[in-house]
Order: structure tokens, then C-alpha cells, then sequence
């Protein structure tokens, strides 16, 4: 079961991942824990699998809510996918319902989202016999990110004083 998950997990990465670089392989070698150390499998990602892509786009939502937000992008080369986009909320107090400006009864909070992410790390290496130099080689490690996605209006949290 656990194997099962794995794979799931790492066919999930890989549609990320498609998005990033248009015919790229991968090489993924499992760890101790898993039964299988040392066996490698190479995972090549189709660029003719298509995201479906609603027909409302992320930044129209964003401006049509009562916790409008705006999208940041962070990038990393070594990471897969290189380039992630944050939402930042506009305001700290959402909007009124009746376009009076901002209701302050209510909250604009960040929504968080967990997604599964590739680092590309250099592996260590012995010098070759013969002196010749080493082949830049990597080894990817699957991390977990949380970044906001959205805004959304809470009622504030109340502590009571004694």
C-alpha cells in the first residue's frame, strides 16, 4: 500500500512537472525504506498531456472576491516546478457587500494548499581513476511545499481576557 501511494504521489509530481520542460526524463531512485533501494525508475513526462484549464481564469476570481488577492511567482532552478506562484492578500478586512469599502467585522486570511515538489541536488562523488574530471551528476529530493493559493473572509478569533 505504501508503494502505491508513492507511486501515485510521483505520477501526480510528474503532471506538474510537464508543465515545466517539454520532453524532460527524470530519474528517480527509491531510498532504504522502501524496499527497493537502489532501483531506479526513469519517469518521462509527455508534453501532450494538457492540464484542464477552467473557463474562469484564477485572476478574474481573485478580483471578484470580497478578499481580493494578487499572485507573486517565487523561482528556484532547482526546482521542479521552477516556478510557483504565491497569492498575497490585497486587504486586510474584506469588502462589503454593497461596495462601502471594507467590512472590518470580517477577516481576509490566506488559504494555504500543500503541493509535492522535485529539488535537484548534486550528488557526491569520488574523483575518477585516471584523473579525470566528474560528470556534473544530481539526485532529486521530493519535498512538500505549503503556499497560499487564495484569500478567503473569516470573522476574527476573539480571545476572551480574564
Amino acid at each position: 500500500m505504501l508503494l502505491l501511494s508513492r507511486a501515485l504521489l510521483m505520477l501526480g509530481l510528474a503532471t506538474l512537472l510537464h508543465a515545466t520542460r517539454k520532453e524532460q526524463a527524470i530519474s528517480v531512485k527509491f531510498g532504504r525504506r522502501t524496499g527497493l533501494k537502489g532501483r531506479k525508475v526513469r519517469l518521462v513526462l509527455d508534453p501532450s498531456v494538457q492540464p484542464q484549464i477552467a473557463s474562469t481564469s484564477p485572476s478574474s476570481i481573485a478580483n471578484m472576491s470580497l478578499s481580493p488577492w494578487m499572485y507573486r511567482d517565487s523561482y528556484m532552478a532547482s526546482r521542479f516546478p521552477s516556478r510557483i506562484s504565491h497569492a498575497q492578500c490585497l486587504t486586510s478586512s474584506c469588502l462589503s457587500l454593497r461596495g462601502e469599502g471594507e467590512d472590518a467585522a470580517l477577516e481576509a486570511k490566506p488559504i494555504y494548499y500543500q503541493v509535492l515538489v522535485l529539488y535537484r541536488v548534486p550528488k557526491q562523488q569520488q574523483n575518477n581513476k585516471g584523473g579525470r574530471k566528474a560528470r556534473n551528476k544530481y539526485v532529486f529530493r521530493l519535498r512538500t511545499e505549503v503556499i497560499p493559493v487564495g484569500c478567503t473572509c473569516v470573522r476574527p478569533s476573539v480571545i476572551p481576557q480574564q
